[in-house]
């Protein structure tokens, strides 16, 4: 018969074998976390940081109309990106899970192949080609469809078409583990009962579906909250973007408490999406 002690030994493992990486999640999340808390609520002053507490960096970020403004452009910016990532990921996962599984790997390789250049290269590359002398608009040209350069970049069209193809492999890569999931015998069944495929689409393989899309939508749309290469690169200052936004203030404007303040609630809006994700699923 084991002995108390031996049985608080034993329970005792599994925290002694945590501590290394709770000790690391608190010097590397916890600390800083707390304090860019703290520097949120300071004042600031030629640069320099003010002791004291103020509520004014928050009152200003959510009742000054220009910062309401620059909330809901990112908000819209990042739902429309979610929306095109939908459309345009879901025919392909599709695809990919009706495809024979000889080439299975080659369509997941060629998803997630952009994921293997850097964001900041892929960035560019759009703006080569979406630029005033880039192909889009020389091919336009070219066929006397139009008479002058489209701007396509430094407004919010050029930024939802890159976060676009940006963030599209993670909803694609989402959707189609969720449709792989679902028993073709309910499809047949279906098919045998007289459902047509527009019916079997939203009455099997849409819910069915639902997991894999409300994750990947969640994923797409924090992620594109957060996005600041493309953001800063085919939007440029032309747009009100937040990260861009925390960018000016922090490095360009030395606001470091205001520039803190607007990262800790664009924080608690992805805290609050994840928070409603896990709600949806649960349901």
């Amino acid at each position: 018969m084991s002995s108390p002690n031996t049985s608080n030994a034993v329970r005792q493992v599994p925290w002694l074998a945590l501590l290394p990486a709770l000790l690391l999640l608190t010097v590397l999340v916890v600390l800083p976390l707390a304090d860019m808390t703290v520097i949120s609520f300071r004042s600031e002053s030629f640069g320099q940081i003010q002791p004291g507490f103020v509520l004014r960096n928050y009152i200003e970020l959510l009742t000054k109309s220009s910062n309401v403004t620059l909330f809901v452009n990112t908000f819209l910016t990042a739902t429309a990106v979610t929306l095109l990532c939908v459309l345009l990921g879901f025919p392909v996962a599709a695809a990919i899970a009706r495809a024979p599984e000889k080439w299975r790997g080659i369509l997941y390789f060629l998803v997630a192949a952009p994921l293997l250049v850097n964001t900041v290269v892929r960035t560019y590359g759009w703006l080569l080609i979406l630029g005033r002398k880039g192909l889009v608009n020389e091919a336009l040209l070219g066929a006397g469809l139009i008479d002058s350069p489209l701007a396509l970049t430094g407004n919010y069209l050029g930024l939802i078409i890159g976060g676009t193809q940006v963030f599209l492999p993670f909803m694609i890569l989402s959707l189609t583990t969720s449709l792989m999931g679902i028993d073709r015998r309910l499809l047949e069944a279906g098919d045998i009962l007289g459902a047509g495929p527009v019916r079997a689409f939203f009455t099997i393989t849409l819910p069915l579906a639902v997991p894999g899309l409300i994750a990947g939508s969640v994923l797409v749309f924090s992620l594109m909250l957060g996005a600041f290469v493309t953001p800063l690169i085919l939007g440029g200052t032309a747009i009100k973007y937040i990260s861009v936004a925390v960018y000016t203030d922090a490095l360009v404007l030395f606001n470091l408490p205001r520039a803190t303040a607007l990262s800790m609630l664009l924080m608690l809006v992805v805290l609050a999406v994840y928070f409603l994700q896990k709600r949806l699923t649960r349901q």
